[in-house]
């Protein structure tokens, strides 16, 4: 019974798909079907009319998540279906003379010309667990990017309203720099006093009771000589006193508070899911549950991988390099691969090598060897990856060599 191939150009709300025989010649033309339950049934009947499924190969491209459900009803019915990389197609477009013409009808046509002509490796699911905590970990950072910008947005009216508060909250009662976490923000506190006075000119009427109230809300810390010397400032002020900009400052912090409610909500979701799927990886130095998220849900079942080196690609940690003759370059990192594995990896290596021994002593020696802290850094995320590769292999904790 000869071999039928299935190509299908991925869209929002329809998909293209076109089959051709293990002869070259097109057994059913491009057609359109809904992405939907009876979209994904009538291009099941179609493909029923081929005969026996281990005879019917369908590729389709990675197309942001439009691919995913279609893949799902594909492999629950029973047939083998790859994923692949769109580049893979656009070079094969451009090696073989096969038009430079563009429709989703010529796609899907293009895309079961390659599925004929390159070995078939079907594609499979993540696990149950990892699939949740993909879902989980991606939200998260888009949560942070919004924290990010929300925070952003917090220094620049406060930059007009009430300029010398940060530079003040930074420093301690003697002047020194104050150690107060990732950011400002992170400080109740801090988020009390904006969002009560977002402006120089209402602290600077501030009762004493505001006083005692921050002094309790920060243990001390914020003492009432330091609520004094900071009224005094107040006063003085350059900052500007709009309602306008007082009622943003007050809309920020709600946002910043509702983000970090949110994010809480996440992680409630997403350590269960960690420490059932891999928590090895929490004993690396520097890999808390928000980055083992990351690394877990975009890695996926790292036994996919060969070795070491074919996750370093997948990453985009791979170096270019160009090669001709006597002449050899090497040149950026490929960044191909997930951009968010390779901001966890970043994130990783540089918590790493502050807390961590072993990651510090190769992160120097890379700093010896006359190298940039940005690429001393890079070969520490490289290194970062190995240890993370052979601990999800072996399911052993961190062992520090």
């Amino acid at each position: 019974m000869p071999d039928y191939f299935v190509g299908v150009d991925v869209s929002k709300y329809k998909h293209t798909c076109c089959i051709i025989s293990e002869l070259g010649e097109i057994t059913k033309n491009s057609f359109d079907f809904a992405n939907s339950r009876s979209g994904f049934e009538e291009m099941k009947a179609i493909l029923l009319t081929l005969g026996e499924k281990k005879f019917v190969h369908v590729m389709m491209e990675a197309t942001g998540h439009y691919h995913q459900n279609l893949f799902r009803f594909l492999l629950s019915s029973g047939y083998a279906t790859q994923i692949k990389n769109p580049a893979s197609i656009a070079r094969f477009k451009d090696s073989d003379d096969v038009g430079r013409a563009k429709t989703d009808r010529l796609d899907a046509k293009l895309i079961a010309l390659y599925a004929l002509k390159h070995a078939i490796a079907p594609s499979s699911l993540p696990s149950y667990n990892i699939e949740r905590i993909r879902i989980l970990e991606r939200a998260k950072y888009f949560l942070y990017q919004d924290r990010a910008r929300t925070i952003n947005h917090l220094h620049r009216y406060l930059d007009e309203s009430f300029p010398e508060l940060v530079s003040f909250l930074a420093r301690d009662e003697n002047g020194g720099k104050k150690s107060v976490g990732r950011n400002l923000f992170d400080s109740k506190t801090t988020l009390l006093l904006i969002s009560n006075f977002p402006s120089a000119a209402m602290f600077a009427s501030a009762r004493t009771e505001t006083a005692e109230k921050l002094r309790k809300m920060s243990r001390g810390s914020f003492s009432l000589m330091r609520f004094n010397g900071l009224r005094e400032i107040a006063k003085t002020s350059i900052g500007i006193n709009y309602e306008e900009s007082n009622a943003v400052i007050r809309q920020l912090v709600e946002e910043f508070e509702a983000i970090n409610r949110r994010n809480d909500e996440l992680d409630a979701l997403l350590k269960p899911l960690i420490d059932a799927e891999c928590p090895q990886l929490l004993t690396i130095p520097g890999i808390g549950y928000r980055l083992a998220g990351m690394i877990v849900g975009e890695i996926g079942d790292a036994s996919r991988f060969p070795n070491p080196d074919k996750l370093i690609r997948f990453a985009g940690l791979d170096v270019k390099i160009y090669q001709s003759g006597t002449v050899e370059r090497h040149g950026k990192l490929g960044k191909r691969g997930s951009p968010l594995l390779r901001y966890a990896l970043f994130q990783a290596a540089e918590k790493a090598r502050i807390h961590c021994p072993e990651f510090a002593e190769f992160y120097a020696k890379k700093k010896a060897e006359g190298k940039h802290w940005i690429c001393a850094l890079t070969h520490t995320a490289r290194k970062m990856l190995r240890t993370i590769y052979s601990i999800m292999i072996s399911g052993q904790d961190y062992s520090p060599r």
